[in-house]
């Protein structure tokens, strides 16, 4: 296309075909395709075309928009290429319009071009050279641009095929001369000159997409609803913010009278190809663009272009979560092809499954079956090259965009539940039951794929999940991995019989998962069975014997019952001695929690010698970040605050904090509960602000994920409480101990240390509020049970004594503030 704008000394006829040439405003988005020009030029102007403005509904992309203007207005009397490169749908062609228009008067030509193939842009050029008296060839045209003095931009959209060889129309000089190119093709951003000259066109920015999709469904009326208003956010973020989509949704909506967002929006969470298909059959008069490609033609377009081994693996991941993509689970699968093994006989689907998944993985397998990088990185590179999906250089995984990860379901070409069971086979083959570091965080970064394929199979069978719930494990997804154990259970005692170990293994796990959440009653009742079963069958000294009593013991530590779990603990310890010897992680892990046990019973010096001791082990042997050697250095930690050496307790909590945040993730179980005891630690240090926002995280956290009756949250709660109590705000605290109380009788019972020490809490507060009859109250039955169920010589139930008689002084002399060592809970 050409255009020529006026010249001071133009001649007259030259003007009035100039007027007669004026751009019309095309209403189009072309979010995601070439300029279709079906407008006929008059005889007289034959050889000249329009270049069109943008659509008169764009929005956003300042950022982008200004990149590209600098970029291309930056560099006087110099060459600059700039490529605009990203997903089809995202808005390349129009963002380039939109740069056009706004930097109309900077040129004396603007040409554009339809790059979408060789053809077509020398059928451009040659046109625009007919129509100059320039030559008859594309090449005279390029030769032109070369010498010409005048300043002239190229637009050269849509260079989308790897065919179309777009480097050698690009003239290669020329003062005052611009290219834009718009690609799916990153590999074309070699081509750039200039600064800035490589611009990624991602998602849409939320608020700028949401304006878009509100602007076009509601062009003709001004008023929208506060719920279509909701409605278009969430759609808008199902969309992954693609502007495609949204022009599309949005002109459906605007063409359909009784369509409102929020309907549009239940429709496609039921149908969502169906809805995003439906601008095709809209009326011309209708569409905002004259193809009318919607997003899946769009991305088809590319699939097609695609080796036959990259649109295999586009559909394994496609029922993959779309982000964290990883070559490792690739890697891991390929490796542990000849060695897995499952709990049950394959069944036939399973079989069918594991056939195509081995065809497919043995070819990036060398003749000595070792992982061949280059063939799956030369795979990956065939996806990216047409920006179906993207690499993070941050994390060095894949991710791809949430409406282009739906729209690969539906090209696969067999069954849905054979492609759900390929995903299924390349995850389970990826997980094994290592237990070094990296083997523990490669699970922990699988959270998000197994509750995808999960979701995407829900009859997925047991020689998956039995792999599935050790992701769950390392993520700390309790709730998730109870439901996996009890479907395993379930099929093991239907499979295998009441009397297999593998069925009493997996009720071990859920009773453990039990233990986790929160669920002591549970835990204890089926711990206890664990222990009778796995006596009966194994024998009294098997490790699985013992690792079930270990587990039971600290069900027992958790209901408050430390006599019972230390007389469990000390008999699994006695064998596992003799047995393994000392030093073997089995032996360390019943070390440490007999020293828990010990720290509970107020043996803080007993607790701080084994737990130093299991420390120095595991450190060698495990390394300074696996979770075994965190948990050995937050317990020692917490026992330092408990014998006062406050200042070696918070090295110790930065570090391990610091480990499991960065290995873990911020919102991990453990990592929750390393927070809350730093703040703990912040709080013993007198450094109370800290403390509380520490504390109001955690607990943000906590009641989202585990619930607000969880015992780990009522202990954050309690926690934050004291913190309050501190600041000076009594009333706050008072109000929170007292809900943390009344669920803790509840939920746990009156008896039960945990409540005993809120309402020795609670008392503390009623004193600083100068409630003295309350406090006293409290106190009392406080102090009676805990001489009853604990004895008179426990540190709990001695510390209450001394609140108490510290609470009588106050009120006796009247004092308003004192400040003294608090009891806290754990």
């Amino acid at each position: 296309m050409y255009l020529q704008k006026n010249e001071t000394n133009q001649k007259l006829n030259e003007a009035v075909r100039a007027s007669t040439e004026r751009r019309e405003a095309v209403s189009t988005t072309h979010a995601a395709g070439q300029i279709p020009v079906t407008i006929k030029a008059t005889r007289r102007l034959a050889g000249f075309k329009r270049c069109p403005a943008p659509t008169t509904f764009y929005t956003g992309r300042e950022e982008e928009n200004s990149q590209v203007i600098a970029c291309i207005t930056g560099g006087k009397d110099e060459r600059r290429i700039c490529v605009i490169h990203g997903l089809g749908g995202m808005g390349k062609t129009q963002l380039a319009l939109n740069v056009i228009e706004r930097t109309w008067d900077e040129w004396d030509y603007v040409i554009y071009v339809d790059a979408s193939s060789n053809e077509a842009i020398e059928k451009t050029l040659k046109e625009f050279g007919e129509s100059r008296e320039i030559g008859q060839s594309y090449t005279d045209v390029i030769s032109w641009l070369e010498s010409c003095g005048e300043r002239w931009l190229v637009f050269f959209d849509n260079a989308d095929t790897q065919s179309t060889r777009v480097r050698q129309y690009i003239p290669a000089r020329g003062r005052n001369s611009i290219v834009i190119i718009t690609t799916r093709l990153p590999d074309l951003a070699k081509l750039a000159a200039g600064s800035g000259s490589v611009c990624h066109v991602s998602s849409m920015n939320p608020a700028d997409a949401v304006t878009l999709l509100i602007k076009i469904a509601c062009s003709g009326n001004q008023c929208i609803s506060d719920k279509d208003t909701e409605a278009a956010e969430e759609l808008a973020q199902d969309f992954g913010y693609l502007a495609l989509a949204i022009v599309h949704a949005g002109a459906f909506i605007a063409h359909s009278p009784s369509m409102t967002v929020a309907k549009y929006r239940s429709l496609f969470l039921s149908q969502r190809q169906r809805m995003l298909e439906q601008y095709e059959q809209l009326p011309e008069l209708a569409k905002l663009d004259e193809r009318g490609d919607t997003v899946y033609t769009t991305w088809r377009m590319c699939y097609d272009q695609l080796k036959p081994e990259s649109r295999e693996l586009l559909w394994l991941i496609a029922y993959m979560h779309y982000d964290g993509i990883s070559e490792e689970i690739f890697e891991r699968a390929a490796n542990n092809l000849d060695s897995k093994a499952y709990p049950l006989p394959l069944t036939d689907l399973e079989t069918q499954a594991r056939e195509r998944v081995q065809k497919y993985l043995s070819t990036f397998r060398g003749s000595d079956k070792s992982w061949d990088i280059v063939k799956f990185i030369a795979v990956m590179a065939d996806l990216t090259s047409y920006s179906l999906i993207d690499f993070d250089r941050m994390s060095f995984t894949y991710r791809i965009h949430v409406l282009v990860h739906d729209w690969a379901r539906t090209i696969v070409p067999h069954s849905p539940e054979l492609a759900v069971e390929c995903t299924a086979t390349i995850l389970s083959l990826s997980i094994d039951q290592g237990q070094d570091a990296e083997t523990l965080a490669f699970k922990r970064q699988l959270g998000l794929h197994v509750t995808s394929v999960l979701t995407n199979g829900s009859n997925l069978g047991a020689n998956h999940v039995n792999y599935f719930k050790e992701v769950y494990l390392c993520t700390g997804q309790w709730i998730q991995k109870a439901k996996l154990e009890q479907k395993l259970s379930e099929t093991f005692q239907h499979e295998l019989g009441s009397n297999h170990v593998q069925t009493w293994s997996a009720l071990c796990g859920l009773a453990s998962t039990y233990l986790e959440s929160g669920q002591w009653d549970k835990a204890l009742e089926l711990q206890t069975r664990v222990v009778d079963a796995y006596r009966r069958i194994l024998g009294e000294e098997h490790s699985n014997t013992l690792a079930s009593i270990n587990n039971l013991a600290l069900t027992h530590s958790h209901l408050g019952r430390h006599k019972e779990a230390e007389q469990l603990q000390l008999q699994v310890l006695a064998v596992q001695k003799r047995v393994l010897g000392e030093e073997h992680l089995f032996t360390l892990t019943s070390t440490g929690n007999l020293a828990m046990s010990y720290s509970c019973l107020g043996r803080h010096n007993e607790a701080e010698q084994l737990q130093a001791r299991v420390l120095d082990i595991r450190k060698c042997v495990l390394g300074n970040e696996h979770p075994d050697t965190l948990t050995s250095m937050s317990n020692l930690a917490s026992t330092y605050s408990y014998l006062g050496r406050h200042s070696e307790a918070e090295q110790l909590q930065v570090q391990v904090l610091d480990i499991r945040r960065r290995v873990m993730g911020s919102e991990h179980p453990h990592t929750l509960t390393s927070m809350s005891n730093l703040a703990l630690t912040y709080s013993d240090l007198g450094q109370y602000n800290e403390a509380e926002q520490l504390q109001v995280r955690v607990l943000d956290i906590r009641k989202r994920v585990l619930g607000e009756e969880h015992p780990s949250t009522l202990t954050f709660m309690s926690n934050l409480a004291m913190t309050y109590s501190h600041l000076g705000r009594h009333d706050e605290a008072g109000q929170l101990e007292v809900q943390v109380l009344d669920i803790r009788k509840r939920v746990l019972g009156e008896e039960h240390p945990d409540t005993l020490r809120s309402m020795d809490n609670l008392a503390w507060i009623y004193s600083n509020l100068s409630q003295w009859d309350e406090a006293e109250e409290v106190y009392h039955r406080a102090i009676g049970i805990a001489k009853r169920t604990l004895g008179n010589l426990h540190p709990d139930t001695q510390l209450y004594g001394q609140n108490f008689e510290w609470m009588q002084t106050r009120r006796n002399t009247e004092l308003q503030q004192v400040t003294q060592p608090i009891p806290k809970t754990t």
